[in-house]
């Protein structure tokens, strides 16, 4: 079995009031791209993990859910690693949600949506999304998620050459006195793809550094219709009119940046 886990970016990631529970409320429209990591599951008598790394959030979700339902069977996964780690695409998350979508069917669990939802909040805050794909408005701590209607969109993502850790983002983040409020809701009806582009918005662009903001500026500079980052950065990404506009901006941007993707949205 192999299956596909797509990359994320946030159209829009305000960050609201910290829970009791240590969380954040959350809203945040996001959408998959054509960024994805390659996983194929086979029957094994022990866990295998080929490709990943030590304490991979992949054997994390197999361990949590042989906990869960007690299985005694083990799986062999090769992972096929695209998406860079720690650049606010949510890659982990992604392998997290298709290995729990491979073992529901490879060990004939039969767990729903909603349960598989509950499980993967408990794996990370982007799971939930990761499971259900395509364009969402997410709310809560990352479990609510509701399916929308975004159109296709061609965009130019760029990383500075850094990571940031989520942990270290929020306790930032935690430091800034600014109005929480949620213009995500703006974008939830969805609209074109201007209006889209006029709406993008994240309160985690307050933290980043210098060059993250001089890029944003420089990828409007070079035709994009607005640019903001996803997840808590540091990678910017500019929505464009279309492919053609796209290309003109990846041209001038890939041999001066360390990381550079031209894609789509998917649904």
């Amino acid at each position: 079995m192999e299956l596909k886990a797509y990359a994320k970016i946030n159209l829009s990631l305000d960050v609201l009031d910290k829970r009791p529970d240590g969380y954040h409320d959350l809203n945040s429209v996001m959408v998959q791209i054509d960024l994805f990591d390659t996983l194929s599951f086979e029957e094994s008598e022990d866990v295998i993990l080929e490709g990943g790394v030590k304490g991979d959030i992949i054997l994390k979700t197999v361990n949590k859910i042989k906990n869960l339902f007690k299985v005694d069977k083990g799986v062999k996964i090769s992972l096929k690693k695209n998406i860079p780690m720690g650049y606010g695409f949510g890659g982990g998350s992604a392998d997290a949600a298709a290995t729990l979508k491979a073992l529901n069917d490879l060990w004939g669990l039969n767990i729903g949506i909603e349960e598989l939802i509950k499980i993967g909040i408990e794996i990370g805050s982007d799971v939930p999304f990761c499971l259900v794909g395509g364009a969402c408005f997410v709310s809560g701590k990352g479990d609510i998620v509701e399916k929308i209607e975004i159109p296709e969109m061609d965009f130019v993502c760029v990383n500075p050459g850094y990571s940031i850790s989520t942990k270290d983002a929020y306790q930032e983040l935690d430091g800034f006195d600014y109005d929480r409020i949620s213009t995500s809701l703006n974008m939830k009806e969805g609209g074109d793809v201007k209006a889209i582009a006029d709406g993008i918005h994240n309160d985690f662009i307050r933290i980043q550094k210098d060059d993250v903001k001089e890029l944003v500026i420089e990828i409007v500079g070079l035709g994009a219709l607005n640019a903001s980052i996803t997840g808590k950065g540091p990678t910017v990404f500019g929505i464009f009119k279309d492919r053609g506009n796209a290309m003109v901006a990846y041209e001038k941007l890939k041999d001066s940046n360390n990381f550079v993707h031209i894609g789509k949205t998917i649904k």
